[in-house]
């Protein structure tokens, strides 16, 4: 889940980490610069300490981005130990960084990182640059600003690094004009699917392959673990839901609370709208004018607008529209639309109204607020205020009960229970992947079922924030182990396996005789006859094909160029058990003049990225071979959340 995550948090260019302050500093530590050598080191790079309090600090910061990412689901123990090799990564990338700066000597001054300070966006204000925000925002981070200073020189001194590594690298114009003549080939290949189908029925499977595909395929047929759940949830919904309602009570709510209630007026409308702008002539205006009118007479007569929008929706001679608006305030619609509807009771509808957009019917559907605020037009929305506001109040309430209780009894919930009045439920067996719905799909509740806390130790769950209303907390009633599965109940798979691995097997041997009598000379007629299938042609053939099973466009694009007219062959295994033989009749790349300058350019910049990336990784993977680098693990183990 997590193997990309270096790629995106080891950037080397500072002005871009600060600038968009994703990683707040992960390496920091400030305690490297203003400590001394008291506190433990979590590594040793040449001569220099990682202190444990930079790794904790880094590690928290790629913690807690990855479980922002992450949303509700949960990290695993594998998670948290691949997020602290990386957060180790980070620390060492940067001190050997560091260390090869310091050794060559490069050097940013005060003025540069001053320079480069005032031009991060986060610490200006509306007069630009502002000191104010910027002690602010670094005081956030937890730093003093020489030490965020301090940093940022170290990062600028890298970034001339790097600098000065990739931009040896050079692709020239000819290079890049090649290039792109080659990704803009085309190809005439001539391919045909050998399915692996047409093996399955002539085979057949014995009782004593099927007993040694078992045995030698046991993996496979694991059933695995479940367990079944006992817990308590606390819903702030369900307690709006039974909260006692009584008028007065609401009456007297509305009155402490009236001002929320008093709204401007807003009226809800459908309109039709035929349009005829004022550039339109008179003409189209008139006929357009009278085709509302016609509308307006369907509308009256009791014809609905579905069936007024299905005739005028396919109708080009005129441009219909039919909107369904929610409450609109005064001065929203067009003046001459908005005069109108001020001016409707609910229930009404408009004569024809012309505005500088063309012809509109108006239909009043409710209005709200204004003259319209009182207790009982507020009802709805007084009602529901009410029960959520006496819901928090016992939600909170509940919710340290639930934590305390659960923590002090951690063998039951039988007291969480009779403490909080809440009831126990129970859940069906699921495994490690889920139930199907409801709570236990829910990632945290399968994490922290599967904890070792709970499924071994045997107690509570922590309480789990299963969303911003609703909590729980749980604990295994009944844990049934990882099985093998009989082999009767597997006895379908396996001869399907066995089936599919044999027609998979002959399809292969069945391509590979096809490409020798290729290769010996054969017409594709006379082996499509022979063999019994069929060739696909297809000409100007690009890499972009969508039209081409993808792995036989791939495999027509590895092959090499036809030579002396001769088809260049080649095959390949299928997802599907078939099997793909493939033949390349010939390469057409396109001439120079053909590929546009922009195209050139581009191709350029990219084969100069990618080469400087791959310089920089060799300069970064030789200093670090070099480098004596000693790594404490049990005191990395030890850091936790």
């Amino acid at each position: 889940m997590l193997q990309t995550i270096r790629d995106k948090t080891t950037g080397w260019l500072a002005i871009a980490i600060v600038a968009v302050l994703i990683v707040p500093f992960a390496f920091w530590g400030i305690n490297y610069y203003f400590t001394g050598g008291t506190e433990p080191s979590v590594a040793k790079v040449n001569n220099a300490d990682i202190k444990y309090n930079q790794f904790q600090r880094t590690y928290a910061n790629y913690r807690q981005q990855m479980q922002a990412m992450l949303g509700n689901r949960v990290m695993g123990p594998a998670d948290e130990e691949l997020l602290k090799q990386q957060a180790l990564d980070m620390l060492i990338d940067s001190e050997l960084l560091n260390q090869v700066t310091r050794k060559i000597k490069l050097a940013a001054s005060d003025d540069q990182v001053r320079e480069t300070i005032k031009n991060i966006d986060v610490f200006k204000g509306e007069e630009g640059f502002s000191k104010e925000f910027y002690q602010r925002t670094v005081s956030m981070l937890g730093m003093p600003p020489a030490a965020y200073e301090q940093q940022m020189r170290l990062d600028m001194m890298s970034e001339q690094l790097q600098s000065a590594v990739v931009e040896s690298e050079f692709v020239s114009r000819q290079a890049a004009e090649y290039a792109a003549r080659l990704a803009n080939q085309e190809r005439n290949v001539t391919y045909a699917i050998i399915p692996a189908e047409k093996f399955i029925e002539s085979i057949e499977v014995s009782d004593e392959q099927i007993e040694k595909f078992y045995k030698e395929n046991t993996k496979l047929y694991i059933k695995p673990e479940q367990v079944r759940i006992a817990y308590i949830s606390l819903s702030l919904d369900k307690l709006a839901e039974d909260v006692h309602i009584d008028e007065e009570d609401l009456r007297t709510y509305y009155e402490a609370n009236k001002a929320k209630y008093d709204t401007d007026e807003q009226r809800q409308v459908t309109q039709i709208l035929l349009k005829a702008e004022d550039i339109s002539t008179e003409e189209i205006k008139e006929a357009t004018r009278a085709e509302a009118n016609k509308i307006l007479e369907r509308i009256r007569s009791g014809q609905s607008y579905a069936d007024i929008a299905r005739v005028y929706t396919a109708n080009k001679d005129f441009d219909f529209t039919i909107s369904e608006y929610g409450f609109l305030g005064r001065g929203i619609l067009e003046p001459e639309v908005d005069e109108v509807v001020y001016s409707m009771q609910k229930d009404e509808i408009s004569d024809v109204v012309q505005s500088k957009l063309g012809f509109h019917i108006l239909a009043l559907r409710d209005i709200k607020g204004g003259v319209m605020n009182t207790f009982e037009n507020s009802h709805a929305d007084v009602e529901n205020d009410y029960r959520k506001e006496q819901a928090e109040r016992q939600f909170f309430d509940l919710a340290d009960q639930l934590a305390t209780t659960a923590y002090e009894h951690p063998d039951t919930l039988e007291i969480t229970a009779a403490e909080t009045e809440l009831s126990i439920e129970e859940s069906e067996f699921f495994s490690p992947t889920g139930g199907v719905e409801g709570l236990t799909s829910n990632p945290k509740v399968i994490a922290a079922s599967f904890s070792e806390d709970v499924l071994k130790d045997g107690h509570n769950s922590e309480v789990l924030e299963l969303s911003e209303t609703e909590l729980a907390v749980l604990r295994v009633v009944e844990h049934v182990p990882s099985s093998r599965r009989p082999l009767e109940d597997v006895r379908d798979e396996i001869i399907h396996d066995i089936k599919f691995t044999t027609a998979s097997g002959q399809a292969y041997e069945l391509g590979q005789e096809v490409i020798a009598d290729l290769e010996a000379g054969k017409e594709f007629a006379t082996i499509s006859e022979d063999r019994q299938i069929e060739w696909q042609e297809v000409t100007a053939l690009k890499r972009a094909d969508v039209s081409v099973n993808r792995a036989v466009l791939r495999t027509a694009f590895r092959l090499g160029r036809p030579q002396e007219e001769k088809p260049l062959l080649g095959g390949i295994s299928l997802g599907t058990g078939d099997y793909a033989v493939i033949a390349v009749i010939a390469v057409n790349i396109p001439e120079p003049a053909t590929i546009k300058d922009a195209e050139i350019e581009n191709t350029q910049k990219q084969l100069q990225a990618l080469r400087s990336a791959a310089s920089w990784k060799q300069f970064y993977e030789e200093i670090r071979s070099a480098a004596k680098i000693r790594v404490f693990k049990d005191r990395i183990s030890n850091t936790g959340f």
